[in-house]
């Protein structure tokens, strides 16, 4: 704490502390990267808590003091900030690591010091009580950070700092043409467009001869274009139903990333690009040439033709990939701060850290042991008897002593590594400094993909890495051993010998091939259920009962669950009781057929019916809005945290999708956090299906449009119920001149999923596939009723907006339950509709009256009106329930008359039963009498009559 002569001679600063318990630190390597960092967190821990990973160092408790521009870490029984562990200024703060599977650590990277080249960067690792306390650390850290920037005149961008930064851009693929020159003439892009499109005529026109109207087979053409330049056609088979691609440019190399595939499908390095082009006619259209390997005959170039949503959006691919090649080159040179080259073992690390990030524990293992599968003999060998001998319990726990191991040895390399350039290279050096991989998974014309420039990619040989196991030849083990070539014996083997070693053979190979598939198998469906795992990791707000259970999965195998609506009230209550999480995005997709079935849209209101897919194939002018808020939206979940990782590149997709259906409200902030919730219970075609659903059917979609009026009436709607209902709570927020739309817009725009904890929006989220935008209301109402006693108490503006970003939305399990079982019981239907047509009412006045020349004459008739229009709302309700009781009346009525109706149908049924029978037992009466007495019984008939009374005999003439 400052002393109170500091305090009169410096201006105020605000102090804060926060109780956390000190787990370590380590310095690393200038040369350390983003993905190597959770590695290191571990290996930190691992160390505090065992002591094998080195020197053990006992965890502490601390405060961590945050007083602009310094941070302090200092003992928890220390009362004065001059006593301190460790202390360096807020700016030096790098990155943060928050997506370890446990929540309550963190750990943040100051870099080097500015007026010490030669220092090292460091790593402080922390753990704190609450993992809710976590998110609002790093927050305040940061804030610290940026203030303390803003201090200083002119702030100096570290290159350490931007080392492996990169830019994405989405970008479709149009196909490849090989060329012989490096050096691509001005009308390079625009031939190849040219001869793009009268290839695909051409393929359009043969298949109509040939009568396959009906096939959607396409084909990427390479053309060869040489000095005399002569086209040289060659089609390759694809499939159009996938999508297309993107680009990301950083610092070394050049990615192609599938969002479909989840995976890199092109990597380029600068060495390789050895020139870029944008069209003259097409200017929407780029490329760039590079250098392809063939085995035979020289080198060629092969250039790949890629197009842009527009032409502003290609100046800029074009001005970042200038920016990373002069980049590149100035990094490779002696005057750079941070020597790197391809061949640096730091690099290596790298690489192998980026492919292992976010796999699941036994695939991270294999990955692992490829990469020791390059290393000498004596390396692996060490490595493997220091991993042994700790005993690692599990395969993520070896993983991580690998890794450590793998950082000490790379680290140890770096410091002797001789850059490129720096010393004459061998011939197997240089072979090996300056291969290229280049690993085209898929080439798929009209595909689009991220365009992806970052650290170089270096392998050790231009050969495919090792197996795990050793390549085993099935002939080999079969055949007998050779007989000595100086002896003169040679073996004897007959025809059926030989016969029987293939038949072996073969069984055995295809045994291996079928061994091979199922691993594959089991191996997708241990990441599938991996996935699943990491995407439900949050804890269910109230238990759910076996009953609850049972009935939900009554409800969900019931057939016509998707034609026949259900009984409403059973469905709430049932929702009431609880849902389980591995079926909730089930339970989701049901209740929204339910709703479907009760409330359809006019033809005007529904949503576009064009299919995901086709969407996924066209390009979007937001993509950079998209892009900045990948990293924003749950950047604590495991899920999303991965940069471009399987959750980013499937929420960008569903993001992208909406934003081209809907071209009125395209993308907004706030639909991240609608579509990541979604993503996290189902996959991507029912996450767009369900996002349509809150969009369009439930009207969330009018919130986002440019005017905003729908949000507006929800603040005001929310204003009113305040003062209906919590008046203390209304005045205190109007003193400070507090509205809604302050605290609540994110509340309605992310139905509370940007602020609060995913197990609590998961159940609000349950209950709008029911009741709709209402539920908001009622959850904001029962959140300010229940912190209204700590609200009053905040006599600032600054307070109270910070007690309601911050501290209301770390519920505990217990106020998460209290919540719901509030609004389960809570109804406001009735006073929302009286506050929107109110509202409207007030705007329609106010448009007509003008302004008012005196307040007070003012205030006395909006008071007047306001009393009018309570009267008419009133005179409506009962209108309104006099309606709806006439309404039940009636239809009670109409199922008594089918009921009657239907007992009657099965009176006639039975009669006419009886009449039958009747008559055929007259008929076998008939059959016993004699004629005789038949006749006599007819002129009785005949005398009687069929109602059994006597006719008057005819006179004869």
């Amino acid at each position: 704490m400052e002393s109170p002569d500091e305090r009169e001679t410096s201006p105020p600063k605000s102090e804060r502390r926060f109780a956390l318990t000190y787990v370590g630190w380590s310095s690393l390597d200038r040369r350390t990267t983003l993905p190597m960092l959770p590695w290191l967190v571990a290996e930190i821990r691992r160390r505090s808590e065992r002591g094998d990973c080195g020197p053990a160092v006992q965890p502490r408790e601390v405060q961590l003091v945050l007083n602009p521009p310094f941070v302090r870490c200092v003992p928890s029984n220390s009362s004065s900030s001059s006593v301190f562990i460790f202390e360096h200024k807020a700016q030096l703060v790098s990155r943060f690591i928050h997506n370890s599977n446990d929540l309550t650590y963190f750990a943040y990277l100051t870099r080097c010091q500015p007026d010490n080249p030669e220092s090292e960067m460091s790593c402080h690792v922390f753990r704190a009580c609450d993992p809710n306390q976590v998110p609002e650390v790093i927050s305040s850290i940061r804030q610290v950070s940026k203030s303390a920037l803003k201090d200083d005149a002119k702030p100096k961008q570290e290159a350490d700092e931007a080392f492996y930064n990169s830019q994405k851009f989405e970008v479709l693929y149009c196909g490849k043409v090989t060329v012989l020159l490096k050096k691509a003439p001005a009308t390079l892009i625009d031939d190849c467009i040219d001869k793009f499109r009268l290839h695909e005529v051409e393929r359009k026109r043969l298949r109509l001869l040939s009568g396959q109207r009906g096939s959607t087979e396409s084909a990427p053409v390479e053309f060869l274009i040489g000095a005399e330049g002569d086209p040289l056609s060659s089609a390759l088979n694809k499939s159009e139903d996938t999508e297309g691609p993107g680009v990301e440019v950083g610092r070394f190399e050049v990615n192609l990333i599938s969002p479909d595939s989840k995976t890199v499908v092109l990597e380029k390095t600068f060495k390789d690009i050895s020139s870029c082009c944008q069209g003259v006619k097409q200017s929407d259209h780029f490329g760039f040439i590079c250098r392809d390997r063939a085995e035979d005959g020289p080198s060629q170039y092969g250039c790949y033709v890629f197009q842009c949503a527009s032409e502003s959006l290609v100046d800029e691919v074009m001005l970042t990939l200038k920016q990373a090649f002069t980049t590149a080159a100035a990094l490779q040179s002696n005057k750079t701060q941070i020597q790197l080259c391809e061949a640096c073992p730091m690099h290596d690390l790298h690489k192998l850290c980026e492919r292992i990030e976010g796999l699941y524990p036994p695939r991270a293992k294999l990955a692992i042991q490829k990469y020791l599968s390059q290393l000498m003999d004596n390396e692996q060998a060490d490595i493997f008897e220091r991993v042994q001998r700790l005993k690692p319990g599990s395969d993520q726990e070896e993983n991580e002593l690998v890794v450590l191991h793998l950082r000490q040895l790379c680290g140890s390399k770096q410091k002797s590594h001789l850059h490129i350039g720096e010393a004459p290279l061998t011939k197997s050096e240089s072979t090996r400094r300056h291969w290229i991989h280049m690993k085209i998974l898929r080439q798929e014309k009209g595909d689009i993909y991220f365009l992806h420039v970052l650290s170089v990619s270096d392998h050790p040989d231009g050969r495919e890495l090792l197996p795990l196991s050793p390549c085993l030849d099935p002939l080999g083990r079969l055949l007998p051993p050779a007989g000595d070539p100086f002896s003169g014996e040679k073996p004897k083997m007959t025809g059926p010998d030989y016969r029987a070693l293939w038949k072996t053979a073969i069984h055995q190979q295809i045994l291996l091939l079928r061994m091979e598939k199922e691993n594959q198998r089991l191996e997708a469906s241990r990441d599938e259920l991996h996935t699943r795992k990491m995407k439900l990791h949050y804890l269910e707000v109230g238990q759910c009962s076996k009953e609850v259970q049972a009935l939900w999965e009554r409800k969900l195998t019931a057939p016509g669950r998707t034609t026949v609506p259900q009984d409403k009230e059973e469905v709430y209550r049932a929702l009431s009781q609880g849902v389980p999480k591995s079926r909730r995005g089930e339970v989701w997709l049901l209740l929204s057929h339910q709703h479907r079935l009760r409330h359809r849209l006019p033809q005007r209101q529904q949503a576009p019916d064009t299919p995901y897919q086709d969407l996924l194939k066209q390009l979007t002018a937001q993509q950079h809005s998209i892009l900045v808020d990948l990293g924003r939206t749950f950047p604590t979940i495991q899920y999303f945290s991965a940069q471009l990782g399987a959750g980013q590149l499937s929420l960008y997709n569903l993001l992208k999708a909406y934003s081209l259906l809907d071209t009125e409200v395209g993308y907004c902030q706030g639909i991240s956090f609608l579509a990541g919730v979604l993503l996290l219970h189902m996959s991507e075609d029912q996450a767009f299906d369900m996002l349509k659903f809150l969009m369009y059917d439930l009207g969330i979609r009018q919130q986002f449009r440019p005017d905003m009026v729908s949000l507006q009436v929800q603040m005001y709607q929310l204003s009113r119920l305040l003062h209906d209902y919590h008046r203390d709570l209304y005045n205190h927020l109007e003193e400070h001149e507090i509205g809604p739309s302050l605290y609540a817009a994110p509340w309605f725009l992310t139905l509370f999923a940007s602020q609060f904890p995913l197990n609590f929006v998961s159940r609000v989220f349950d209950f709008v596939f029911v009741e709709g935008t209402g539920v908001i209301f009622k959850v904001a109402l029962c959140l300010l009723s229940s912190h209204e006693g700590a609200i009053v108490e905040c006599d600032s503006f600054e307070s109270i907006v910070d007690y309601l970003k911050t501290t209301l939305p770390t519920l505990t399990q217990a106020q998460m339950e209290q919540t719901i079982a509030k609004v389960v019981e809570m109804d406001i239907s009735k006073q929302l509709h009286a506050y929107e047509v109110e509202y409207h009412v007030l705007q329609d006045e106010m448009l007509e009256a003008g302004p008012l020349p005196d307040d007070s004459d003012r205030l006395d008739k909006l008071e007047k009106t306001n009393v009018q229009l309570k009267k008419q709302n009133m005179e409506l309700l009962e209108k309104l329930q006099a309606a709806r009781h006439k309404i039940q009346t009636l239809e009670t009525s109409v199922e008594r008359f089918l009921s009657q109706e239907s007992k009657m149908k099965h009176m006639i049924r039975t009669l006419e039963q009886e009449r039958a029978a009747h008559q055929k037992t007259i008929e076998r009466m008939r059959s016993c009498l004699p004629p005789d007495a038949l006749t006599d019984v007819e002129m009785t008939q005949i005398k009687t009559g069929p109602n059994g009374k006597a006719k008057t005999a005819a006179k004869k003439p």
